[in-house]
């Protein structure tokens, strides 16, 4: 579709697409603080927390999605299961509660009942469910439904996993004896599934299981009330406090960071988040900047056109002229870069496929940001 621009993908995508988050453009120190630290989640599986702390539109949420993605390979690769969840912080919450569905809505059934299975199928099968029914006897009843129940009574029990307002009688019909309306409730079902997804890879002989929650847009609760923002700090460290093994939660947030962790962490938290290395997303130099561009380019690019100039269908010189435009209006940031990449892009594509120009010059990707610079 792209063969005038030797690419066999569109490469400058604003907002991130998860399947595509394979990679980290330029960033070599930021991915090798990421591999170290996927790597020690691999090793062993005392719970912990993770902070990333990124300037607006630094490259955030493309980071958690390469972090997922990373940890897929990371469980084909060797003896260790990393599972990750990637979630939002709700724009509005009213509790704690609404912080846990972001992270039930992403629950998927088929996981579930294929992790329930393998420990319902173990050779110490009665040992392990009888560990499960211990730290919740509620979710071992969602879950056996899951497994064997009726199409509809799973979708109640799904709908029960996601904090869901269903009637008494439906989760009497269930097995289970109350609904997730609580930081207490939430703490004990994720801390439930955390023991679940643990169990169920010793039955496979893993070394090493871990649930990684990718909570992001953490900043958000800055601009909430102090009651709601104590009670959903509370929550977030007695879930912690629910699972000492097997649990990580990377948390993600925007603002320019400082020496300190932000105020609004409670000390609690911070307290369970102790000496552990803060991950920060800067904004970029120039340098950076144009490697972050090639490399955007060729992961774009159809390997049989692997012997083209690296910037085509820009030149470099044009690369550095949009570099320059944007670090007059903005931080070289990637959200930025790939605006304007884009935005001169999609102006030059149909000049090249028509063979009106051979390739992107700055001329031209200045007339584009002039315009784009009046609109604003």
């Amino acid at each position: 579709m792209f063969d005038h621009l030797c690419l066999r993908r569109w490469p400058f995508v604003v907002v991130p697409e998860p399947s595509l988050c394979n990679f980290m453009a330029d960033r070599e120190q930021f991915r090798a603080d990421l591999e170290k630290l996927l790597r020690s989640l691999s090793r062993q599986n005392a719970s912990s927390i993770h902070p990333i702390w990124s300037w607006f539109g630094a490259g955030k949420t493309h980071t958690l999605y390469y972090l997922s993605n990373r940890a897929v390979q990371i469980h084909k690769e060797g003896t260790s299961h990393l599972r990750t969840i990637y979630s939002e912080f709700p724009r509005n919450p009213r509790s704690f509660v609404d912080v846990y569905k972001s992270f039930a809505l992403r629950l998927n059934h088929e996981t579930l009942t294929e992790a329930y299975l393998e420990i319902c199928t173990s050779s110490e099968a009665a040992r392990l469910e009888q560990d499960l029914h211990a730290a919740s006897s509620d979710l071992v009843s969602a879950l056996k439904v899951l497994t064997i129940g009726e199409p509809a009574d799973q979708e109640l029990a799904m709908r029960w996993l996601r904090a869901e307002a269903l009637p008494v009688s439906d989760c009497r019909k269930l097995g289970i004896s109350r609904k997730i309306t609580s930081s207490e409730d939430s703490s004990r079902v994720l801390g439930g599934l955390v023991r679940m997804f643990g169990l169920s890879a010793s039955s496979q002989n893993l070394i090493n299981s871990r649930l990684i929650w990718l909570l992001d847009e953490l900043q958000r609760i800055d601009q909430l009330p102090p009651r709601i923002r104590d009670e959903i700090n509370t929550g977030l460290h007695s879930i912690f406090n629910a699972c000492p093994t097997g649990f990580s939660m990377i948390l993600s947030f925007s603002g320019r960071p400082t020496e300190t962790l932000p105020t609004w962490f409670s000390p609690e938290l911070k307290d369970r988040i102790g000496r552990t290395k803060v991950m920060i997303l800067p904004p970029m130099q120039t340098d950076d900047a144009l490697k972050f561009v090639r490399d955007v380019l060729l992961h774009s690019r159809d390997p049989d056109n692997s012997e083209v100039d690296p910037y085509f269908p820009f030149s470099e010189k044009t690369c550095r002229t949009i570099i320059e435009d944007i670090q007059k209006h903005d931080e070289l940031k990637p959200r930025a870069i790939m605006q304007a990449f884009n935005a001169v892009l999609q102006e030059a594509d149909s000049q090249i496929e028509e063979k009106e120009i051979k390739v992107i010059s700055p001329e031209l990707a200045k007339q584009v940001l002039a315009e784009l610079v009046q609109l604003e």
